[in-house]
């Protein structure tokens, strides 16, 4: 690694924390969450919570691979199909979860989720097919530090929420654990974008920083 690309590196990394720093309460300190710590879950809290997810990898896969398009043969692309790889799996998983629930994820999406659960789903897809590949790695960053954030606080609960199927616990619990390989490999993407000077980084934190509200849409539909 050159020593311009190690300083960006470093950069980067301090712009991400203080990113995702700056939206923590977003994923960790809304109402859902909330009945999560407080062990107020209900099953019908539980049950949308599970629509809402699987409703998103829906919605989010096929705009990740074509992203992935948009920069053929370059690091980008291989992030990005390494990110859109592990989408498609978790939403396996949690189609799996829904499924041992007895989740019904197959009705017309109007009368499935509130329109309001569609505004983080709409950003993904409108980032991944208009944003350079900076912003894009540093939202699939942040996206995946808070959610693994507050799975840390859901895990438990669901843990202790009786006659909850193994299968929804196991999707949640899967993120407990800090998925350093993914994160670093997305903080790199931006790093080499911005030292090879095609993109700027505060602008990049900018457009990434969009995420915020649709992020909290995406917590309040869970909560309705």
């Amino acid at each position: 690694m050159t020593t311009a690309l190690t300083s960006e590196t470093e950069s980067v990394r301090a712009a991400a924390e203080r990113l995702v720093t700056a939206m923590r309460y977003v994923a960790t300190d809304n109402a859902y969450i909330a009945k999560a710590r407080a062990g107020r879950l209900t099953d019908d809290d539980i049950a949308a919570l599970v629509r809402l997810e699987n409703a998103t990898l829906d919605n989010v896969t096929g705009c990740i691979a074509l992203a992935a398009g948009r920069f053929p043969n370059t690091p980008a692309m291989d992030f990005l199909l390494d990110l859109g790889q592990m989408v498609s799996t978790d939403r396996r998983n949690i189609r799996a979860g829904a499924a041992a629930y007895g989740t019904a994820l197959e009705e017309i999406p109007g009368q499935r989720l509130e329109s309001v659960a569609y505004g983080y789903m709409g950003f993904i897809n409108w980032l991944c097919l208009n944003a350079d590949p900076a912003a894009i790695a540093l939202v699939a960053h942040a996206d995946v530090a808070l959610w693994h954030e507050a799975c840390v606080i859901l895990t438990p609960a669901l843990q202790k929420h009786a006659g909850l199927p193994t299968e929804v616990v196991d999707y949640f619990a899967g993120y407990q654990e800090r998925p350093t390989e993914v994160l670093d490999q997305a903080l790199e993407i931006v790093a080499g974008e911005v030292a090879e000077g095609r993109q700027d980084l505060q602008q990049t934190v900018g457009t990434a920083r969009l995420m915020e509200d649709h992020l909290a849409a995406f917590w309040r539909a869970a909560d309705q």
